[in-house]
């Protein structure tokens, strides 16, 4: 026996067992296929050696932490690539799992503890993707390309120690990776937390817990949860449980209240499983006021442990801590959100500020005031404040991005603010990194397809759009105006319209967005009417331009300032 230090990759196909009851002859065919055509040469170029194949699963070993990592990036790619000729039933998604460490060679087989993490760190990769220890992104940071997601510290089982891990995608990756389907996915919705202080100023808070429970339960692999928008269109109802479970598709349905009095807060929350009614569990918190964090924690970890026997691991994994430790900031955060969700901009925008005062390296804090400023212009538009709002958010939004570079909703909304600008090259870019880092967030999806449909991805951003508002059950505003934008830029004017026609009491710009699909259609007399409803301090012929230099094609420019000058605006 002999002792070295490798690199070691252990890989393992997704739903090997699905596969092999549905078709086992096919399935063997195809793996043999891709082993001999993808896994071999990919390895071998890249310097690896084979050590065995397991089943479904390959264990590999590398001289070196960078030929290891460039070689299972191009793996997945090649996997990919192979996939796309082949029916749904057979294609082949590979999980990866990466380390560095002291193994002990016997013969061509390889033992050691820096196996056995490499094999657990599999069991945490997204289907499609890779996750690496850091010292494994340690030795390769600055030397290959990628996109990285700090996981924390894992507690894997069987292992001692707590692994911090990374969950890393390549650099400029243009698609996500789509969610798996079936029995790997457990399902939840959470819906409002209830104010039950009697004081309706607190309903904010309650509401932030909420969000704060969506964010975190997101980061599991194995969860999907339904986004907040949807479920909080059952705030302050009476409702049966078990009913809005089903109604959203859900396996289960937490809910809670909450009540400040003086320097404490007391929480309780229930699950409840939806397809029975029956109560999973139900707890109480009572904590300090300026231990709201912890409270949080322990609510999330409470859900996870209790609930899902095959995520015990992740009940127990740190994740990362809150973009904010100051209790005030965050305080504000949560107020500026309310007043948005309310139609005050103006309140929003001074409680942002307020967070940033408090905290000047709050990311989401000045991610949102970039968002906040570049819809200003929108609402009001005007030449002689335009050029400064569009500076001003975009200085925000660099500064989102200084302060933190890996929080999808950072991302998500500096990509926004972006192509609000008519930066499109950047939004793409900021898109792609918060899809790679978030494929499942709905609003991550929304986004980005609104941003391809700008790009001039007429038909692959509205199917985006399309799948993103298939999986919220309950359409907020905000979605249907995005979908309406992907309607209208692929030049389906019957369905953009339809989609802007259910918004209620929109503002006026949305209000213009029928117009301009009432022009193309030719319906010139309704479109003029809506054209002459504009408030007076509002510059139809400055909006027309900005929603114009939106546009990356010249082509869509040409018809976006068309359709307004249909309607009678001045452009």
């Amino acid at each position: 026996m002999q002792r070295r230090l490798a690199a070691i990759v252990v890989a393992d196909v997704v739903g090997y067992s699905r596969m092999m009851e549905a078709d086992e002859v096919g399935t063997l065919k195809v793996l043999k296929d891709r082993r001999k055509s993808v896994l071999e040469p990919v390895i071998r170029s890249h310097g690896g050696r084979v050590v065995k194949l397991m089943g479904d699963g390959v264990l590999i070993e590398f001289a070196s932490a960078v030929n290891a990592v460039a070689g299972s990036l191009e793996l997945q790619q090649k996997m990919a690539e192979a996939n796309v000729a082949l029916p749904e039933a057979h294609q082949v998604t590979l999980r990866i799992g990466i380390n560095l460490g002291d193994v002990i060679g016997e013969g061509s087989d390889i033992y050691g503890d820096g196996v056995n993490i490499a094999a657990r760190l599999e069991g945490q990769a997204r289907p499609g993707g890779i996750c690496m220890s850091d010292k494994v992104y340690n030795e390769i940071r600055g030397k290959v390309d990628v996109i990285a997601e700090d996981l924390g510290h894992l507690q894997l089982k069987n292992i001692g120690t707590p692994i911090r891990a990374f969950a890393v995608t390549p650099a400029g990756a243009t698609h996500a990776v789509a969610p798996t389907s079936g029995e790997e996915f457990t399902t939840v919705a959470v819906l409002p937390f209830v104010n039950i202080s009697g004081n309706p100023e607190q309903d904010y808070f309650a509401d932030g817990i909420t969000e704060d429970i969506i964010t975190e339960l997101s980061r599991f692999k194995n969860l999907a949860v339904v986004a907040r928008n949807t479920a909080s269109t059952y705030k302050g109802s009476s409702i049966d449980l078990a009913e809005v479970g089903r109604r959203l598709g859900v396996d289960f349905v937490v809910e809670g209240s909450i009540r400040l009095a003086g320097q404490r807060m007391r929480a309780t929350v229930q699950l409840i499983d939806a397809q029975t009614g029956s109560h999973v569990f139900a707890e109480k918190f009572d904590r300090e006021m300026t231990d709201i964090f912890a409270v949080q924690d322990e609510i999330v970890d409470c859900v996870l442990g209790r609930l899902f026997f095959n995520l015990q691991d992740a009940a127990g994994t740190k994740r990362a801590k809150n973009p904010t430790t100051s209790v005030s900031a965050y305080t504000s955060w949560l107020k500026s959100h309310a007043a948005w969700r309310n139609g005050d901009e103006r309140l929003a925008r001074e409680h942002m500020t307020e967070a940033i005062r408090i905290d000047p390296h709050y990311a989401p804090a000045h991610a949102a005031l970039a968002l906040l400023y570049a819809y200003w212009r929108f609402s009001e538009p005007n030449s002689s404040t335009d050029a400064q709002l569009d500076r001003q958010a975009q200085q925000f939004a660099k500064q989102a991005i200084i302060a933190d570079k890996n929080d999808p909703y950072v991302l998500t909304s500096v990509a926004s603010c972006f192509a609000m600008a008519g930066q499109i090259g950047e939004a793409m870019r900021y898109s792609d990194m918060a899809a790679a880092m978030s494929p499942r967030d709905v609003n991550v999806l929304l986004a980005r397809g609104w941003i391809m449909s700008f790009a001039g991805r007429h038909q692959e951003g509205l199917e985006l759009a399309k799948r993103a508002c298939k999986l919220e059950p309950l359409l907020p505003p905000a979605f249907v105006s995005s979908l309406g934008d992907c309607y209208y830029l692929a030049r389906d004017m019957d369905a953009a319209l339809a989609a802007y026609r259910t918004l209620i009491d929109a503002p006026y710009f949305f209000k213009l967005n029928e117009a301009t699909c009432l022009a193309h259609l030719g319906r010139t007399d309704e479109a003029r009417q809506i054209v002459q409803e504009a408030p007076e301090t509002f510059d139809t012929a400055v909006h027309a331009h900005i929603c114009a230099k939106m546009c990356a094609l010249g082509e869509d420019r040409a018809f976006v300032l068309d359709g307004f000058r249909l309607a009678g605006v001045p452009v």
